[in-house]
């Protein structure tokens, strides 16, 4: 699977997806649990469950995985035997969440990775009210694990002392709500550019009517003056200053 790009999604979310193989087009049964090495907090596969009542149960390892989106593609060789799954293997829900000062601050109930990596970015945890935290879901950052069990996640108590609530779908809309608004922006500007431009031109549209209506006025005004002269009777000759006398 390519690492160009990160993909971020919530363990949860592919629970129940389609596995299909890859080469054959054919579902070999749904997602049933992710399970990841504790020491370097990456996922390294998953159990497919199949046949009457997800009784059978199928490991993938991570790097037979080809795509994830609305189905899991996996790439499968018929030659070599189904792999086994690691003892390493583990699956954080439920773990308890310890901080370096023994103080309990909640369970794990879910996580956030990459699903080209398999790299864990965040656990979301439940709190158990410590230190007058609401009762939610928070993010646990990775960075802020010193400890991984079976049954105990030990964390730095800062880390967890304000944590950051998690509202669920927003870690993919931030980044497109971001994407958005800057795409929105530059479209404001554009709109606000064209509508002065439209602005101006229509301005000096205006300027050069009013210009060509005063023209014409003039003109008539002129043409009407010459004809008011034109027309008008000649003045009578002044009478010889004889008969004045």
């Amino acid at each position: 699977m390519s690492t160009s790009q990160q993909q971020i999604v919530k363990r949860s979310e592919l629970l129940n997806r389609r596995t299909i193989d890859r080469s054959t087009a054919e579902e070999v049964g749904r997602v049933d649990r992710l399970w990841l090495d504790a020491p370097s907090q990456r996922a390294i596969g998953f159990t497919c469950k199949s046949g009457l009542l997800g009784s059978k149960k199928t490991w993938f390892a991570w790097a037979q995985v080809d795509t994830v989106g609305e189905n899991v593609f996996v790439t499968i060789n018929p030659e070599l035997p189904e792999l086994p799954q690691p003892e390493q293997a583990v699956c954080p829900i439920g773990l308890e969440v310890l901080t370096d000062a023994g103080n309990k601050a909640g369970t794990v109930v879910d996580y956030l990775f990459d699903v080209r990596t398999g790299s864990v970015t965040d656990y979301l945890f439940k709190s158990s009210g410590w230190r007058g935290v609401l009762d939610g879901i928070y993010l646990l950052p990775v960075s802020a694990i010193s400890t991984i069990g079976s049954k105990r996640a030990i964390v730095s108590e800062t880390a967890v002392s304000e944590p950051q609530e998690y509202a669920e779908g927003l870690h993919k809309k931030v980044g497109q709500v971001a994407e958005f608004l800057h795409e929105d922006f530059d479209r404001t500007l554009k709109n606000v550019a064209g509508v002065k431009r439209n602005a101006r031109s229509l301005a000096e549209k205006l300027q050069d009517k009013a210009l060509e209506v005063r023209d014409v006025a003039q003109e008539k005004v002129a043409e009407l003056k010459r004809q008011r002269h034109e027309s008008a009777p000649p003045e009578p000759p002044e009478p010889p200053e004889s008969d004045l006398l």
